[in-house]
């Protein structure tokens, strides 16, 4: 039959970025296995001609800025129309409880709108028996299995000369269209549901489009019974429709392709490879294209196998999703007659499940050297005692970066040093210009400051969006299994201490990485109407039955005419607090603590006092910068958040030292809309509603 792209199908390749939630942390680019992901003015954008539809840069968003075309309109379409509509699952949906069991996963679906449900591993059935024959006889080149879209895709962009090498069959979500059509018609409607948004780009291909109407992830199919108000725990069992798979059913796991064909075939004579993951996969590709990789077939597939795609339930690891697929595959055989299983196979041998792949080659301009070294050398990078590699612009080292900037497909500013660098030349310029203008010591005390905080943020936001994800997800990690093996320890085995100390060191990794962003993040203001000394009352509330503050002799001299400000209670309450666990942890547990407010003009004074040891000379020039502490285990986290919070009330903090004798903190804060203290509250409210910002923080 002819194979048509269905009319009016989006074009599948167009990932959207939404640069308004994007943070330019350049996570994708960096995970990026085509660099397909072109840095603009104007933001991030992924380029359709060089995109393989891996799905990684839409799953590991930290901002969720990247979203997919997704099917849905279109199937709510053939519903609309009372359109004879099947539902192919693809193998991996056991893993899917968010569904339900299998059979009522066919109840729900039903109930949505489709006419029958099948089980898309049949397609895997009738596929295998084609790499039966095919490793049956003489291999002349390394075949390479077109199970996965994404490895298809990859070969037809960045190796066509391994074209030839790819086995000509279809994929089994094609073999399983393609079984449908033979069975019910054109008229009906055939729709896969699949982890894998590479599926949407293959029922395109003209090779093979006209299988497959619309494909739909998983995550899209929650939508559709979420919608119809559906609960899964009210649902009965429904059989499955259409030709029923026998150990096709274990395709979605690395390996299960090779177990599907059959054992004739011994891995340890290395005839036989099964790769998956990305990295693995993409490196085998190219070891493969240089001639370093024999075999007589290679099993590839892209992720860690279809339990691991980009659209599949994550709430299991995936030793325990690839669990779910052994038992329920096994569960289902012991159901099946083989003799029932082949006949039923021998019913579709004449299906055609051959295709061709084309030429879709993606090059992009070679630069020339002197063009390299012309962008290193603009962004300082020139080798060898230049380069840094650092990655925070996505790319392996800085001469990648160089090429992709060269190639016009990155920036030249998207470089944290470089970005820097720029900065001290305008603080020159600036401090140039003040110079001219014969500012005041002071003024340019104040603008340099200000100029080394903004870097600061500048360069620790963007550190702590493009790292925070890849710390925390191997914490997590280390977390989980240290756990899981303390609790395989008997009660008496001296090692649960060592897995203790690993779980307490783990969970304090991750409250340094927390600490850091809050310290870069910009948070909204939650102003009211505020009394400086009800919040240092409470705080003192907090800490004095504290065994740290037994042996200290509180002071309190609060002003009792203090104004009212304009500020954000739980936020001053976090400074206050900061500081006076600080100067307490100073005396060591024994000393003077005085406390008092003042009113200066237009703003209320905190000033806060200990007689501990002071504070060295070589801290005080870097007091409120992440990571500097004095303390044995502390973060140097609490001053900087503390800093950044004051700030945003469009306060200082000042602080005076003297070795041998102790610390003063002076927390400035304005007075704002409260003024001299004599505005009613109705004044006050009509203040909060007209002003929105404080700082850089907002009213909310």
């Amino acid at each position: 039959m002819a194979m048509t792209a269905p009319a009016g199908k989006q074009n599948p390749y167009d990932i959207n970025v939404n640069n308004k939630k994007c943070r330019r942390c350049s996570y994708c680019v960096q995970i990026c296995p085509a660099k397909a992901i072109k840095v603009e003015k104007g933001g991030f954008r992924v380029i359709p001609e060089r995109c393989v539809l891996c799905g990684r840069c839409i799953r590991a968003c930290p901002q969720q800025a990247l979203s997919y075309h997704g099917g849905i309109p279109r199937v709510k379409e053939f519903f609309a129309e009372g359109r004879k509509t099947i539902a192919c699952l693809d193998p991996s949906f056991p893993v899917e409880r968010g569904l339900g069991t299998a059979r009522q996963i066919v109840t729900a679906l039903k109930e949505v709108g489709f006419t029958e449900v099948w089980e898309g591993a049949f397609g895997a059935e009738l596929v295998s028996q084609i790499y039966y024959r095919m490793l049956r006889d003489e291999v002349i080149r390394p075949l390479i299995s077109s199970f996965c879209p994404v490895i298809v895709f990859y070969i037809q962009k960045y190796y066509p000369h391994l074209i030839p090498n790819l086995a000509p069959v279809v994929s089994p979500m094609i073999a399983v269209g393609r079984v449908a059509r033979q069975v019910k018609g054109p008229d009906w409607k055939v729709v896969y549901i699949s982890p894998c948004l590479a599926r949407m780009g293959e029922i395109v291909a003209p090779e093979v489009a006209g299988a497959i109407d619309e494909v739909i992830t998983f995550v899209d199919a929650r939508k559709l019974i979420e919608e119809a108000g559906i609960d899964k725990n009210e649902l009965s069992d429904t059989e499955f429709d259409g030709p029923k798979p026998y150990q096709g059913r274990i395709i979605p796991v690395i390996g299960g392709l090779y177990r599907n064909v059959g054992p004739s075939f011994d891995v340890l004579t290395d005839e036989i490879s099964v790769i998956g993951g990305y990295r693995r996969t993409i490196g085998a590709l190219q070891q493969l294209a240089e001639g370093s990789i024999q075999a007589k077939f290679l099993d590839f597939v892209f992720c860690y196998g279809c339990v691991d795609g980009p659209f599949a339930e994550r709430d299991l690891s995936i030793l325990a999703r690839r669990q779910i697929i052994a038992q329920y595959t096994k569960t289902e055989m012991t159901k099946q007659d083989i003799v029932g299983v082949m006949a039923e196979l021998d019913r579709f041998k004449e299906v055609d499940l051959g295709r061709t792949f084309r030429n879709m080659e993606q090059k992009l301009p070679a630069p020339t050297e002197d063009e390299i070294r012309a962008v290193l050398k603009e962004i300082g990078k020139l080798p060898p005692n230049r380069n840094l590699d650092c990655r925070a612009c996505g790319y392996p080292s800085c001469r990648d970066k160089a090429i992709a900037v060269a190639q016009g497909i990155a920036r030249v500013e998207y470089c944290l040093p470089y970005l820097l660098e720029r900065s001290k030349k305008i603080y020159q310029q600036l401090e140039k210009s003040h110079r001219e203008l014969q500012l005041s010591h002071n003024e340019l005390e104040q603008a340099h400051a200000q100029l080394i905080r903004t870097e600061k943020l500048a360069s620790i936001g963007q550190l702590a969006a493009g790292v925070a994800h890849e710390i925390n997800n191997p914490l997590g990690t280390i977390t989980i299994y240290a756990h899981l093996m303390q609790k395989s320890l008997e009660p008496d085995d001296p090692r649960k201490e060592d897995m203790a100390l690993i779980i307490s060191e783990a969970n304090r990794a991750k409250e340094i990485v927390q600490g850091l962003l809050s310290f870069a993040r910009e948070t909204k203001l939650r102003a009211s109407e505020v009394s400086v000394n009800d919040v240092l009352e409470d705080v003192l509330d907090l800490v004095v039955n504290q065994s740290l503050f037994h042996n200290i002799k509180i002071k309190k001299s609060l002003d009792p005419d203090l104004p009212t400000i304009i500020a954000d209670e739980a936020q001053l309450k976090q400074v206050f607090l900061n500081i006076i666990l600080n100067a307490a942890q100073a005396m060591e547990g024994s000393g003077k603590l005085s406390i008092g407010t003042s009113n200066d003009r237009k703003q209320v004074k905190v000033r806060i006092q200990d007689t501990g040891p002071g504070i060295p000379p070589e801290v005080m020039g870097n007091l409120f910068t992440p990571f500097v502490t004095t303390k044995e285990k502390g973060t140097g986290l609490g001053l900087a958040i503390s800093y950044g919070i004051v700030e945003r009330h469009e306060g200082k903090i000042d602080v005076e030292t003297e070795m041998g004798k102790g610390s003063t903190f002076t927390i400035s804060l304005p007075i704002g809309a409260s003024g001299d203290g004599e505005k009613d509250g109705a004044e006050v409210k009509q203040l909060l509603v007209k002003n929105t910002k404080i700082g850089r923080g907002n009213y909310e």
